[in-house]
């Protein structure tokens, strides 16, 4: 299956991966502006950022049924947790979030529920997160402060990078051992090797939204609107990145 967010109706659609045909529609403003999805192929998971709340919504994937709550929570101060993006470690039990509206970087342990947080006042605006399984960093990507910060795995910055207006997104890719990140605003998705320093800047002449990676290291990137030179008027594109060999 192919599950998707849909921010404006506040839902989740399931579809059938071979056809794209819906499979199951959950109901309108069932979540508060979801955000992410992220998916548990090892334990039948699916969990989705509620982006007003520090929510994830979790869905059992095989009976296709909303079954629970987490929660992110801000460990000190009155601030609140604003769910946005998310990464998993499927094999630690362990998922990732970072909050939009206020400066946290967080996990929960998916065994007891329990969320630890991070204040990171370099990453303003955090809407997407990122995870080298290998060394366990965290690349987080936001869309105030322009940058992509480079967390180890206690949350302590190890680089904070520019990377252009309105950063996004982010994915990292385990066959080059590099992070890819979307620039909203400026319509780029820029490459950062693994300590944080930016390679490249890849111009994409739209407004860039979500990226996804697969195995083979290929990038997909979700765009808001068609390219230019669309023959029609699109409301969205996807734009295939490769390595040039």
């Amino acid at each position: 299956h192919v599950w998707t967010t849909n921010t404006l109706a506040g839902t989740v659609t399931v579809y059938d991966a071979k056809n794209l045909s819906v499979v199951k529609v959950f109901p309108e403003d069932s979540v508060s502006h979801p955000r992410d999805v992220i998916i548990d192929e090892a334990h039948n998971r699916a969990y989705v950022s509620a982006a007003m709340t520090g929510f994830i919504e979790v869905y059992d994937t095989r009976t296709l049924e909303h079954i629970g709550q987490l929660e992110f929570v801000a460990d000190r101060g009155g601030d609140q947790f604003y769910s946005t993006g998310l990464a998993l470690d499927s094999a630690g039990g362990k998922l990732y979030g970072v909050s939009r509206d206020t400066p946290w970087v967080g996990w929960i342990d998916l065994k007891t529920g329990k969320s630890t947080t991070v204040r990171i006042p370099q990453a303003q605006g955090a809407t997407g997160i990122a995870r080298d399984p290998k060394t366990g960093r965290l690349y987080v990507v936001s869309q105030e402060t322009n940058n992509v910060v480079v967390l180890d795995v206690n949350g302590k910055v190890l680089a904070d990078t520019c990377i252009g207006a309105g950063g996004v997104s982010v994915v990292w890719d385990a066959v080059t051992s590099q992070v890819y990140a979307a620039t909203r605003a400026g319509g780029t998705v820029a490459v950062l090797d693994r300590d944080g320093k930016l390679v490249a800047n890849i111009p994409m002449n739209n407004t860039p939204n979500h990226l996804t990676i697969a195995p083979d290291g290929t990038v997909y990137l979700v765009s808001m609107y068609g390219t230019g030179g669309d023959k029609v008027q699109a409301t969205g594109s996807v734009t295939k990145i490769t390595l040039r060999k």
